[in-house]
């Protein structure tokens, strides 16, 4: 019954998914009220100077763009392929083509950003084998359907605490690899040991995508994801370094985060603000290693 409803939802046309994603974030933002005053303190925080009206104008939409995500996987899933490609266009995808004919892996690293879930077809197009890190979800009917439309293109799904593993395999055999994380997560509060700045706000992150990398001298890349219209992107690569073993400790962390600002400064309502972002800032003083 599950997957009936998904795949009705997921070959109806543009329009009629804005209107389920307009009703669905209406009643999760003011009916339900999901996390509203965490989005508005994060939002106060990064953005000091807007108003709150202009906050509450970004909040609101970033639920539509939540909900725009989520029902974009059923459509990946679900759509005719036509449909799908007509929804993503990459600007520079000659990036990924000529670091294959070096013979170079690479690292796509992305934020909760807009929609990233249409990188999978990206693997119609370069000779790396993709793959897809993720955290499994704890609903297994769902979880089942986002990983088929993950991997409906070719693509290959890495559970993220296997993902060296998995890619030392590729590179044993010879198969060069495009590696896909979602990397703006933040540590458990024990881990908070580098930090950087990030609209204005302490933020402890994580080092294992730049650890990764680095282990396998990848080149590393940061995807930028520009909302054309509803359910239409545009993902354009911005590198990051070439090698990553020859950069020094944080450097990669640090230009992703620089490169998420800037997308976030130009569009923030694609961004998750319902998330605790800054939840761990007090641990800043305790840890006393900000990078």
């Amino acid at each position: 019954m599950l997957r009936g409803m998904l795949f009705c939802i997921g070959i109806l046309p543009s329009g009629c998914l804005c209107a389920i994603s307009n009703v669905l974030a209406f009643l999760a933002e003011h009916v339900v009220g999901y996390r509203r005053k965490v989005a508005m303190d994060n939002l106060r925080k990064a953005f000091p100077e807007k108003s709150e009206k202009e906050l509450r104008r970004i909040a609101s939409a970033s639920y539509r763009n939540f909900f725009d995500t989520t029902l974009n996987i059923f459509r990946i899933r679900y759509a005719s392929q036509k449909r799908v490609m007509r929804s993503v266009a990459f600007k520079n995808l000659e990036m990924m083509q000529n670091l294959y004919a070096k013979g170079k892996d690479g690292v796509l690293l992305a934020g909760h950003y807009s929609c990233w879930e249409y990188i999978g077809t990206v693997q119609l197009s370069i000779g790396h084998q993709t793959i897809a890190a993720y955290q499994p979800l704890s609903f297994a009917p769902l979880e089942n359907v986002i990983a088929e439309a993950r991997r409906r293109f070719g693509a290959k799904m890495a559970v993220l605490r296997e993902v060296f593993r998995v890619l030392m395999e590729h590179q044993a055999r010879g198969k060069l690899t495009m590696t896909l994380m979602v990397s703006d997560q933040s540590p458990a509060r024990g881990s908070c040991t580098h930090w950087v700045t990030l609209l204005g706000q302490l933020t402890p992150v994580l080092i294992g995508p730049e650890r990764i990398a680095q282990k396998l001298n990848s080149a590393v890349m940061y995807l930028r994801i520009v909302e054309r219209r509803r359910f239409r992107y545009e993902y354009e690569l911005v590198m990051l370094s070439e090698n990553a073993a020859e950069e020094k400790p944080m450097a990669i962390t640090k230009k992703f985060y620089i490169e998420l600002e800037k997308d976030l400064r130009r569009a923030p309502h694609c961004w998750m603000w319902t998330h605790k972002r800054w939840k761990h800032q007090n641990r800043y003083e305790i840890e006393k290693k900000y990078e």
